[in-house]
């Protein structure tokens, strides 16, 4: 039973295979680290013998050399001494000499050779080169093939007298098997070659070597090699043998090589034995840990069993494990929690059929009822009490009880509660209030009329934070109630207070969503859906619909200027003028912001459209008092109507908003009728805004000077305007991209990059040796409407160093127009830097000019639109004289702009006007132009 249940342990499986991994990969990486480590001692112990030997094999070879050298001058002697000379046969029947030589042969004077030993036409022809090198007294070393393959025959040649060289020459042919030791070589193949590459004798089965290792051999004194020769991987070393040092011979080499299977013969050993060791290892842990798993994982099968008997909803279910240790402790904590969820089980069952009838009944009685009959078993209670109160009026309004399975209305007309009792339970609103029996009981309580000990443990039931009922469990004996019986009270006293206020709560939240939080009106999901619903309804009766998109203007100076709690009351009052006029058919809807949708159902005549957008614009056309001050409000609104416009309701407000704002581009305070040309504009103006955001850093955003003159004609300043020369589209109106800048933001990084060139431009004045003149840059309002415009404009006065006596704002009327104290002092704090301000398009923007006197003002420009109709317009001329009179009445300059013609030139001249600007003088034009006419001081004729 335990094998077949450790069978199926999963933990148990783990562990084995763990403790298998655990022994099998130190074993492995120990093997993997010996046979590296046992491979490499070999590599290299195979490597030392082999060129160790390779060099003792050499210096015995030519010890072999100078002893047969010994043994020929020796045996010269013998002959010299002779009286016979090379007859006497006796000097050549020595066993040493034919031991040592298997052939001897003397060669005359004039070249004749005789063999001493053999057949002479053996004996080798010695060059005139060698021959010059044995007379010399140098002792020649020669090989000679022979019919053995792999070894040539080796001849050793030297004077037959050293003290005379013409008494001709001795040679001997040394015996193959002493001079190369065949026995002494072993298991090793020999391989002796001359520097120059020539094999003198090789034992390896092919003779022929690869021309890298060839190439080691001549390049390098000694070393070792790994290389296959032949078909088979050899191991060698090899040393070089200075033999031309001693002899008239090349220097050899002697290479000594092993196959490599026999080098390494022990690494082919452990390779087979050491898998069955590590099997036999792996055997050995898998046994032994079998063996304790049975011991100590039998207690987990049983806890196993038991989770599953528990999970079956078996909550009896008991283990008994009798171990000593910590798997008897899990057993008891094992047999602890099946008891709790036993409890917890038939609590949390009963407080879900609770649930289920709380949530499916909408009668109160009936949730009491249930209640009443489920709650006492629950927590144990010998009585349940629940009272209603009207917490607004303070008073009882019914108490129902339950004891021994009886149930009593205790409560037939009205019982006041007092502020008191009311206080304690708001103060334990979210928790549970205990109250021990006495006389001194709250009134809900004194109505049981319970004689005895009592011990009372009181839920209050809050809904819309008023104590609305109250749930009280009553205990015969005075124990104290557990945490975990109070969490199930307050539990259930949070569901009857859900179920009794469920319907004002699906109340309240369908008009949170469905209705703005601020002004009422309905939101866009109200929209959406009502939209959908009148599109089909006017599919179907051949009717037309109008959406009309309103936007606040200039709403973002109201939060400015006088905070968000000024715009909101703005909003609200907005929102009751929209909703006064409209029909009761149509839908007013706030958007987002300062935004609102006006539905216009059930058109007949489209004159109908325009009748109700007039009065929509005339109904926020007012001025409102809010934050204790006056301020005017208008909207810009866009209408796309169905079907001509758009058959679907995202396209009607798309395309509606795209109208709003070319109503807000055509001066606000109007309406315009969608049309696809805007569409096309928009995605043009989308596309502009993109590559505007580039222009900068491209370097296509330009600065032009319009220069302004005084009467004399002579060059007093210039106003500063900014050119957009696209890489594809060439030059682009400001007109058409100066309001993309604005609504997009990009005017502000766009306007403290024009003011810091003006700056520069200044400055560099002085270096061009030119008497700097004021150059005006012109703020827009959106400019000025930041709160950090006084700090922009300081650092970069900072940063460029110009004298600020020659920097011109320009500003427009409308930036007074919000909030008078805030433009008034932001205008101070400017003209503390330094700087000079002047108002230009004077005569456009102001409804009353007395806010002009508080203005900090030093020039006036009149708008060129009153200069345009000078020759033609009785009521511009009275404006601009009205102008001047004023502008010289308060000390302030005054410079007509948009000059043209002689006539309003003389004009102007006439009325004591001092300065000018206008294409009459001179067009925009590039830096470099205006800085030549600054340098030409000359007067420009007309």
């Amino acid at each position: 039973m335990i094998k077949h249940s450790r069978q199926r342990n999963k933990v148990a499986q783990r562990i084995l295979w763990s403790f298998v991994i655990a022994s099998l990969i130190p074993v492995v990486i120990l093997g993997v680290l010996s046979f590296h480590q046992v491979s490499q001692q070999l590599y290299q112990q195979t490597y030392s013998v082999l060129q160790n030997s390779s060099k003792d094999y050499g210096l015995r070879f030519i010890d072999r050399l100078v002893l047969a050298e010994s043994a020929l001058r020796l045996l010269a002697n013998r002959i010299e001494r002779s009286s016979r000379g090379l007859r006497d046969q006796n000097l050549f029947r020595d066993q040493k000499l034919h031991k040592q030589f298997n052939d001897l042969a003397i060669m005359t004077k004039n070249g004749q050779r005789a063999s001493l030993l053999g057949d002479t036409r053996m004996v080798p022809y010695l060059t005139e080169a060698e021959i010059e090198k044995v007379r010399s007294g140098l002792t020649l070393i020669k090989p000679v093939d022979s019919d053995e393959l792999g070894i040539k025959q080796i001849w050793i040649a030297l004077n037959f007298n050293e003290n005379t060289p013409d008494a001709g020459i001795l040679m001997a042919e040394l015996h193959p098997e002493t001079l190369w030791e065949f026995e002494n070589i072993g298991i090793n193949q020999l391989l002796v070659l001359t520097d120059v590459g020539q094999s003198w004798f090789s034992s390896l089965p092919n003779t022929f070597l690869p021309k890298p290792l060839l190439t080691e051999f001549l390049n390098k004194f000694s070393g070792n090699f790994n290389h296959k020769l032949g078909n088979e991987d050899y191991l060698g070393g090899f040393w070089q043998a200075p033999l031309g040092n001693m002899f008239a011979s090349p220097h050899i080499i002697i290479v000594q090589a092993q196959p490599k299977s026999v080098a390494l013969n022990a690494i082919d050993f452990f390779t087979k034995i050491y898998p069955p060791l590590v099997l036999l290892t792996v055997l050995i842990v898998a046994f032994l840990s079998t063996k304790l798993i049975a011991k100590y994982l039998s207690p987990l099968s049983v806890l196993k069993k038991a989770t599953e008997r528990v999970a079956e909803g078996q909550f009896d279910y008991q283990v008994d494990i009798k171990s000593k240790d910590e798997f008897e402790t899990l057993g008891d904590s094992f047999n602890e929690m099946t008891s709790r969820l036993r409890s917890q089980f038939e609590i949390q069952s009963t407080m879900a059929e609770i649930d289920r009838q709380i949530l499916s009944l909408l009668n109160a009685d009936e949730i009491v009822e249930t209640a009443l009959t489920r709650l006492p078993g629950i927590m144990f209670s010998d009585l349940i009490s629940i009272a209603k109160f009207d917490a607004d009026k303070q008073f009882i309004k019914a108490v129902h009880t339950r004891r021994n399975n009886q149930h009593f209305d205790l409560l037939d007309q009205s019982l006041e509660l007092t502020a008191e009792e009311l206080a304690d339970l708001q103060n334990k609103q979210g928790g549970v209030l205990e109250v021990e029996s006495h006389d001194d009981l709250p009134v809900y309580l004194k109505l049981l009329k319970l004689t005895g000990n009592w011990h009372f443990m009181i839920i209050p039931v809050v809904i819309n934070e008023n104590v609305s009922a109250t749930i009280s469990f009553a205990y015969q004996q005075n124990t104290p109630i557990s945490k975990e019986l109070k969490t199930i009270a307050r539990n259930f006293g949070d569901r009857i207070a859900v179920a009794l206020s469920n319907a004002a709560w699906e109340e309240k939240l369908f008009h949170q969503a469905h209705f703005d939080g601020l002004t009422g009106l309905p939101n866009r999901l109200v929209l959406n859906d009502r939209l959908q619903q009148e599109i089909a309804r006017a599919k179907r009766d051949s009717k037309q619909l109008a959406v009309l998109f309103l936007d606040l203007d200039r709403f973002k100076n109201v939060n400015d200027s006088l905070g968000h709690a000024a715009g909101d009351a703005l909003l609200k009052q907005i929102a009751e003028h929209l909703s006064n006029s409209i029909r009761t058919t149509d839908l007013v809807v706030r958007m987002s912001g300062d935004e609102f949708v006006v539905l216009i159902t059930d058109i007949d005549n489209p004159a109908l459209i325009n009748k109700i957008a007039g009065k929509v614009l005339k109904a926020v056309d007012t001025t409102t008092v809010v934050a204790g001050q006056s301020v005017k409000s208008t909207a810009s609104m866009g209408i796309a109507i169905y079907p001509i416009d758009a058959e679907t309701s995202e396209d009607l407000l798309k395309h509606a908003d795209s109208a709003m704002y070319y109503a807000k581009n055509d001066g606000r305070a109007n309406f315009r009728f969608y049309s696809a040309e805007m569409t096309e504009t928009a995605l043009e103006n989308i596309k502009l805004e993109h590559e505007l955001r580039t222009a900068i850093s491209k370097g296509e955003i330009i600065v032009y000077y319009q220069p302004k003159f005084d009467s004399g004609k002579q060059i007093i300043g210039a106003e500063a305007l900014i050119r957009w020369n696209h890489s594809e589209l060439g030059m682009i109106s400001p007109a058409k991209f100066i309001p993309i800048a604005e609504q997009s933001m990009l005017i502000v990084e766009i306007g403290r990059w024009m003011l810091e060139q003006v700056c520069e431009f200044v400055k560099s004045f002085i270096n061009l040796g030119i008497e700097p003149v004021p150059i005006s840059v012109n703020i827009s309002g959106v400019e000025f409407d930041r709160p950090d415009i006084v700090i922009k404009t300081a650092e970069i006065l900072k940063r460029t160093r110009v004298n600020p006596d020659f920097i011109e704002l320009e500003l427009t009327e409308n930036v007074a127009i919000g909030n008078r104290e805030l433009c008034i002092e932001r205008m101070h704090q400017l003209k503390a830097l330094g700087l000079r301000l002047a108002m230009d398009d004077f005569g456009t923007g102001f409804s009353s000019l007395s806010y002009l006197q508080d203005l900090p003002l030093d020039v006036l420009k009149i708008d060129q639109h009153f200069i345009r109709e000078l020759e033609t317009g009785i009521n511009s001329q009275a404006i601009v004289r009205a102008i001047l009179a004023l502008a010289d009445g308060l000390h302030m300059k005054v410079i007509a702009e948009g000059v043209e013609t002689e006539a309003q030139l003389i004009f102007l001249q006439e009325h004591q006007c001092q300065f000018f600007q206008g294409f009459l003088f001179s067009r925009p034009i590039p830096a470099s132009q205006f800085v030549q006419l600054l340098l030409e001081k000359q007067p420009i004729s007309a």
